[in-house]
């Protein structure tokens, strides 16, 4: 979390893996969505990690371990994840 305005949304995973670049462009797909709901700046921040699937942290709270099954899962966790940053810097 930077501020009240802005979000900060970071994939840790492996330079390179396959999986770290498509958690990342999913997250990059919903960002606009995110932004519009919550009215936040997104910021998406990848980061080096060496783990085996990639995590998914909100501010610093993890709320993803791996790959979701698909976008739709992603929004989901991610819009609880927000509620709860969120309520707690309001």
């Amino acid at each position: 979390m930077v501020g009240r305005d802005e979000v900060i949304i970071r994939v840790v995973g492996r330079r390179g893996d396959y999986w770290r670049y498509t958690v990342v462009s999913w997250v990059k797909e919903v960002k606009d969505i995110l932004e519009q709901e919550y009215n936040v700046r997104i910021k998406v921040v990848e980061e080096d990690g060496e783990v085996e699937l990639p995590l998914i942290y909100v501010g610093d709270q993890l709320v993803v371990e791996g790959v979701p099954g698909e976008e739709g899962y992603l929004i989901e966790v991610l819009k609880k994840a927000f509620d709860s940053v969120i309520g707690r810097i309001d």
